[in-house]
């Protein structure tokens, strides 16, 4: 057995890490082991280009017999294309690697479907967590709240509001990395290297717009500097290089989508159980507006918004909105938070 080194890396993105150990390989160290998510072992060898990829096998509670098979399954196939099984995390993420093939498929998932399956599976499995973290905060608070009144004291009141404040933020954690794992997972590896990639061809900027006019000016500046947005988050864009060119952007929202409806008198957009905005039938009709209007579009501003792009201004929604419609909520939650909290103290006084 070769010689062992230990690394220890901490890294969100699944996709940045299946990149990131196909580097190691090259330069002669292969995954071995994986513990806490963030401490690898590699076993030292000749260098070697290989491909990764991940997968989860997590069972339910109560699994049914082709749940129980379908790891089983999926490896004797993936054998056959060539994939090795070599670890799993605590979390139970599968990894398995192969010799890259010049003319051939080096990816697990080479198909938009496959993609697809894949992405929602993380997806799911985060979300989940995410709503575990809420309930749980929600029962916690009732459970400081009603033991607040019954010793008069509030000092259980605030130790609910804080421990429950900490489940929703890492609740809110968990969404994100549902969004980003489902956004990961959909794209190829050379589409997913072309957002993200360290080519000089590419860039990242960081900043943080609060309105979308001060947002729409920067992205005109840039691409009036050759660089054009393909991707964007909440604080972080990434561009890739193009000609220089003044283009005027927009983002639009459901907001703005059924504004402008009401002034046609048509029925308003809306979905009671849509909380997250994940059923498409608002961005749709955005898109459909937009291209009737000579928009093209650029990328989406999260799921609740959307990018658009044109040679020339064009008169589309609302001219100026807030960005981050969740901070409000956050503020009302603390105001909330301590106006509940004063009444309390004001009881038991």
């Amino acid at each position: 057995m070769g010689q062992t080194i230990r690394k220890t890396k901490f890294i969100l993105s699944l996709m940045r890490e299946k990149f990131w150990l196909e580097e190691m390989a090259q330069q002669g160290l292969f995954l071995k082991n994986i513990n806490l998510g963030v401490i690898y072992t590699f076993e030292k060898g000749n260098p070697q280009r290989l491909v990764y990829d991940v997968d989860r096998f997590d069972l339910p509670k109560y699994p049914v017999l082709k749940e129980i098979q379908d790891r089983e399954m999926f490896v004797s196939l993936a054998e056959e294309m060539g994939w090795r099984e070599i670890t799993h995390d605590e979390d139970m993420n599968y990894y398995f690697c192969k010799p890259y093939e010049e003319d051939g498929i080096n990816e697990m998932y080479d198909t938009e479907e496959e993609r697809r399956i894949h992405a929602l599976k993380y997806r799911d499995r985060y979300q989940n967590a995410a709503r575990i973290n809420y309930k749980c905060a929600m029962a916690f608070d009732i459970l400081m709240l009603l033991l607040a009144f019954l010793i008069r004291s509030l000092f259980p009141f605030m130790l609910g509001f804080v421990w429950s404040t900490i489940l929703i933020v890492f609740g809110f954690w968990c969404e994100g990395i549902a969004q980003m794992c489902e956004r990961e997972f959909r794209m190829g590896a050379r589409e997913w290297l072309r957002a993200n990639g360290k080519k000089s061809d590419t860039k990242k900027e960081y900043r943080l717009f609060l309105t979308t006019k001060g947002l729409t000016k920067y992205l005109q500046k840039q691409s009036a500097n050759g660089w054009h947005i393909i991707r964007s988050s909440a604080v972080c864009y990434s561009f890739e290089k193009g000609p220089q060119q003044t283009l005027y952007y927009t983002v639009d929202s459901k907001a703005a989508v059924n504004r402008r409806r009401r002034a046609r008198h048509l029925q308003k957009i809306e979905d009671g159980k849509d909380i997250n905005q994940q059923n498409n039938d608002w961005q749709v009709e955005s898109v459909k507006e937009a291209e009737q209007n000579g928009m093209e579009f650029a990328c989406a501003y999260a799921n609740n918004q959307i990018l658009y792009r044109s040679g020339s201004q064009v008169d589309f929604g609302k001219k100026n909105m807030f960005l981050y419609s969740w901070l409000l909520y956050w503020v009302i939650f603390i105001a909330v938070g301590f106006i509940m909290g004063f009444i309390t103290g004001y009881i038991s006084t």
